[in-house]
């Protein structure tokens, strides 16, 4: 009876323990000590151990350190009644952890007191619990204050960015994220290397899952689990680093039954739709049969268009889309599924009144659970205000430019104009003094007469490059504009063909304006000029207008220069042919002509831009190919009326002895005999300090300096301050071919110096000059 009832019992522990390891379940029984007595397979199999290696351990020792006191207090809540479950997560030989739910039984075995334990691995539920975060995921990135943190990291792992919430979860300031910071210090060591190795593969642009679990560590040590969604950045078609998303599982976990429920669900869409609703663009989704659903629009937006436009006429017909633009839109439709790259489109859309919005269209690819390419989600921002604001940008550099060449160009072209008149002084010189000696029937007198036509042809054109330059300085006075350009009409109205219709709109009661009038007349005959040459050949309309007018703030944006007052408003409209962006640029810049050999120089533009600036007035072109062209013109008013200048008797011949310095050794063989013929002896010298030292040896029998004003060693006006040491009394005639800066102030009126002469210099200027200056200091002279 008594082997009988053994082998019943051996039976049924038999069976049981078949039963025990049949339980998919992780099963364990503890004695009062707390050390494991038996297990089932599925524990074994699970944990890595066998049965020997588990059976007579603590059972805290299968938990991870630091949880081992959590674990430990959890199942004493639940024999004492006040707990149900432990969510201690149990640790393999490996390290791996097994996330589980735990729940301890008090029994007896064999009548001894025992702990039967169950842990039920919960990784599906958490799957679950994940998915339902992927899906929210899309959400989140379409702005920066959503309530998780969200970072961007290069290909080394350094932060390249992080939201707010980055900085809070973690524990770090933002300046800390932005200061090299590597993300694998927020990962436990452990877990360091499959951050990594999940790295790689999006950097191969394999597919992949975009969520993995991690064990994060803070700031201050303490750790927490979270959910990683990350995709790609592909830069230029190369991969440049991850995006991602983390949510923390412990809210989630301790959650996880409140998240089911219905009604949360739904108070988090609508606070998603808040979130979105409130997104300063037009929020859409494009799913994958390429049916667009608008989530929402600003204002700015719905002023132009419906949600329904929207939807119909935006990615499905493209209507909305500016036909220029389309092709970038479709080849992004088509290849955006192919990777988990982010994309940015910038485009034109026309509204029903044919005006057009520059938007910029930020969009991602959608993919399921099951890595599928499941629709596009984007965000349209209107950047019209932005892309104008560049525009104006780009064109005011582009005016600096063109200012900053001119000034290089008007820099060299001075310098070039003073070496062309030392050259020209001789030449004009010997010309005159040659025709002075001819009688008119001789042949030689026509030849001479040329010569000096020519020279002072070259003379003036000589004056065009330093008005450009702005080294000369004209002799401003009271201008009437509406004068001068009827003058200037009457010269040019032979020379304009009759296919050409002048139109004037003329303020006659414009007040004047302070300028040379010959240089005003020259701009308007230059401008008028190049108005009808490109009308020549279709015939067409010059219109010339003039009016008062104060620039407002977007002219004085766009011209700097100008002042808040009145100014002569100057345009003339031509409707040619127009010219392109690369001639615009172009256009002031001397010696740049479109026109052909023989028809112009290129100095015409050049010359009326130097001329309104050395103003303070501003010149402006505007034109199109086929448009036409229009010039403005704007020069500050005053109040002066126009006052006739006296005429000025000439004054010829008389005696003095000259002492002459100029360092270009032609001019000097050629005063040498000029000055002579004019009634005057002259001592010249190439070197001002010889000349000095001619001059220390006889101050006094020295009655007039006439010296070149620019010379290696000594200038014109340090050569009339030495020798006024010895004679304060001595007159000073300065000669120079570039007068930039040159005026008579008064210490230079100290030395003497009471006339300045340009070159070249005509003999009836010289000699009246000479006998005006030296007439006070010289009686004998008279």
């Amino acid at each position: 009876m008594q082997a009988r009832h053994q082998e019943e019992i051996a039976a049924a522990r038999s069976n049981f323990e078949l039963l025990f390891d049949t339980i998919d379940d992780l099963l364990f029984i503890v004695d009062k000590e707390g050390k494991v007595i038996h297990t089932n397979e599925t524990t074994q199999k699970r944990l890595g151990y066998s049965a020997e290696e588990i059976h007579g351990r603590h059972v805290l020792d299968f938990h991870p350190t630091d949880q081992r006191d959590e674990a430990k207090a959890n199942v004493e809540a639940m024999l004492a009644g006040k707990g149900d479950t432990c969510r201690v997560p149990l640790q393999t030989a490996e390290g791996t952890l097994i996330p589980v739910e735990t729940r301890i039984t008090a029994a007896k075995l064999n009548n001894q007191p025992v702990l039967f334990g169950i842990s039920r691995d919960i990784s599906e539920r958490l799957l679950s619990e994940q998915s339902l975060t992927e899906s929210e995921q899309r959400f989140r990135q379409l702005t920066d204050n959503l309530p998780l943190p969200l970072f961007e990291i290069n290909t080394e792992g350094i932060v390249t960015y992080g939201n707010k919430k980055s900085s809070e979860v973690f524990g770090y300031t933002p300046e800390e994220f932005a200061d090299s910071f590597s993300i694998f210090r927020i990962a436990i060591p452990e877990e360091a290397q499959k951050a990594q190795k999940n790295m790689a593969i999006m950097a191969r642009g394999e597919r992949s899952s975009n969520n993995h679990e991690y064990t994060a560590i803070r700031k201050d040590g303490t750790t927490f689990p979270l959910v990683l969604y990350s995709s790609a950045i592909i830069t230029n078609g190369r991969f440049s680093g991850v995006r991602g998303v983390s949510v923390d599982l412990t809210d989630v976990k301790k959650a996880e039954e409140t998240i089911r429920n219905m009604a949360i669900k739904e108070r988090m869409v609508r606070e998603f739709q808040t979130l979105i609703d409130n997104i300063p663009g037009a929020v859409y989704r494009i799913n994958e049969e390429g049916k667009t659903t608008i989530l929402s629009m600003v204002k700015e937006f719905l002023a132009d268009f419906s949600k329904e436009e929207f939807e119909a006429g935006l990615f499905e017909s493209m209507e909305l889309i500016h036909p220029e633009d389309r092709r970038i839109v479709e080849h992004s439709n088509r290849t955006i599924g192919k990777t988990t790259a982010s994309a940015t489109l910038t485009y034109r859309i026309v509204s029903r009144g044919g005006a057009f919005r520059w938007v910029e269209d930020r969009r991602t690819p959608a993919f399921s659970s099951k890595g599928e390419f499941s629709g596009i989600d984007g965000i349209l921002f209107d950047i019209t205000r932005r892309v104008k604001t560049q525009e104006e940008k780009d064109a005011l550099e582009s005016r600096l430019r063109n200012t900053q060449r001119l000034e290089t160009i008007g820099t060299l072209a001075g310098g070039i104009a003073h070496d062309f008149n030392n050259i020209l002084t001789p030449m004009l010189g010997y010309a005159e003094m040659g025709l002075s000696s001819l009688a008119e029937e001789d042949p030689l007198h026509d030849y001479f007469n040329e010569i000096i036509h020519a020279a002072e042809r070259a003379k003036n054109l000589v004056g065009q490059v330093l008005t450009f330059s702005r080294a000369q300085e004209s002799q401003p006075t009271t201008v009437h504009i509406p004068t001068i350009i009827e003058e200037a009409l009457k010269l040019l109205r032979p020379s304009i063909p009759a296919t050409i219709t002048i139109q004037r709109d003329i303020d006659a009661a414009a007040r004047n304006i302070l300028a040379d009038p010959s240089q005003i007349h020259q701009v308007i005959v230059n401008l008028a000029a190049n108005a009808f040459q490109a009308m020549e050949e279709s015939g067409g309309i010059l219109s010339i207008k003039l009016h008062e007018m104060v620039p407002d703030r977007q002219l004085r944006h766009l011209l700097p220069t100008l002042q808040k007052v009145t100014h002569i408003h100057l345009s003339i409209t031509d409707t040619g042919k127009g010219m392109d962006e690369a001639t615009l640029e172009r256009i002031f810049e001397p010696f740049f002509t479109t026109k052909s050999v023989n028809k112009g120089t290129g100095l015409g533009l050049s010359v009326v831009h130097g001329i309104i600036t050395s103003y303070k007035g501003e010149i402006t072109v505007e034109s199109s190919q086929g448009k036409g062209t229009t010039f403005h013109v704007y020069l500050p008013v005053i109040e002066d009326k126009l006052v006739a200048k006296p005429e000025v008797e000439p004054v010829q011949g008389g005696n003095g002895n000259i002492l002459f310095v100029d360092d270009e050794q032609a001019t000097v063989t050629m005063m040498k005999t000029l000055i002579p013929q004019l009634g005057f002896t002259i001592e010249p010298f190439s070197s001002p300090q010889k000349a000095l030292e001619r001059y220390h040896e006889n101050p006094g029998n020295i009655d007039l300096l006439i010296t070149d004003l620019t010379m290696p060693g000594m200038t014109g006006i340090e050569l009339a301050a030495e020798t006024h040491k010895l004679n304060p009394d001595l007159p000073v005639i300065l000669i120079t071919g570039y007068d930039k800066d040159i005026e008579l102030t008064t210490p230079i009126n100290r030395y003497g110096i009471s006339r300045f002469l340009k070159k070249p210099v005509r003999r009836s200027e010289l000699a009246t000059t000479i006998n005006e200056v030296i007439s006070p200091h010289n009686p004998t002279a008279a």
